[in-house]
């Protein structure tokens, strides 16, 4: 079984600010996020998982002095291997997006639950078509205009974007 261990403190002060600045429902539970590391990264598909948020179990609760709400799982070995400075605040980032806390305005209750992504692209897909998908913010496109490429997305190139330097 892989060791698992909580992460020190500059990861969690990185998790606390990226809640004060982008993830304002989260504000008043920061203290209830917990942030471990796993030994080494699981995979789906071939393809390594970065990270994984949920919620936490009432046990923890029992268990420990902090009722939890959610614990993000981050591989160790990722995050100090493979990942640079940027890399690691945008998958706390993306982590932190899946954990969602919805007070109920009439009875205060608060109802907490992980979120789905909004989108979900291959890198073919997004090489060959851009961010073609519809936002339900979004207009229409004009007609003949061409998608966004993967540079414009994402702010660097193909091989950039696959991992290489």
């Amino acid at each position: 079984m892989a060791e698992v261990w909580k992460a020190e403190e500059s990861v969690v002060d990185m998790m606390i600010d990226l809640v004060s600045k982008y993830h304002t429902d989260l504000v008043e539970f920061v203290d209830q996020i917990a942030v471990v590391f796993r030994e080494k990264a699981a995979k789906q598909g071939g393809q390594v998982i970065l990270g994984k948020a949920s919620k936490a179990s009432p046990l923890f609760g029992v268990l420990g002095d902090t009722p939890y709400k959610f614990i993000l799982e981050i591989p160790a070995d990722e995050w100090s291997n493979n990942l640079n400075g940027k890399q690691r605040q945008a998958l706390m980032d993306h982590l932190l997006c899946r954990c969602r806390a919805d007070r109920d305005e009439e009875s205060d209750e608060v109802k907490f639950y992980i979120a789905q992504p909004d989108v979900a692209f291959f890198w073919d897909e997004l090489d060959r078509w851009g961010d073609w998908r519809p936002r339900p913010e979004q207009d229409e496109e004009e007609p003949g205009e061409e998608p966004t490429s993967i540079e414009d997305i994402f702010g660097m190139g193909k091989n950039k974007a696959a991992g290489e330097a």
